[in-house]
């Protein structure tokens, strides 16, 4: 196996310069970036630890999951809404509907998304109270 050096001073062409591009700055993948089903995840599991509730993930289009009286979900449809449900029974449940922001791209974004979504908790917690 051939061993091969490289000039670590000097990794481009020879006719180019570092001094012909200027300043470098870290491009747009510098950060990694949280899918928005991710950051729901994440805030769901937070605000349900801090109001004392589990979240589960409910998938919109299956509705023959079994699932038992006091189980909180949440659901994301294919347009971002995302829906809180306590669940009454099998079948029926108690929905609570969030229209959010199309985008969460930055922390102002996920800053309105924690407080609507702690909102709508709140909200839904209160009607099952009212039971």
């Amino acid at each position: 196996m051939k061993n091969i050096r490289q000039d670590p001073g000097d990794s481009l062409r020879p006719e180019y310069k570092r001094s012909d591009f200027g300043e470098l700055v870290q491009g747009k993948y510098a950060t990694p970036t949280l899918q928005f089903a991710e950051i729901v995840q994440l805030l769901s599991v937070c605000i349900g630890e801090d109001e004392g509730l589990i979240f589960t993930k409910h998938l919109p289009d299956n509705r023959l999951v079994g699932h038992s009286s006091g189980d909180w979900t949440y659901e994301i449809d294919n347009a971002n809404r995302i829906t809180l449900r306590f669940w009454l029974n099998q079948f029926a449940s108690i929905e609570e509907p969030i229209s959010n922001a199309d985008r969460v791209s930055n922390s102002q974004g996920r800053s309105d998304l924690q407080s609507l979504l702690f909102t709508h908790v709140r909200a839904l917690k209160s009607r099952v109270d009212a039971l």
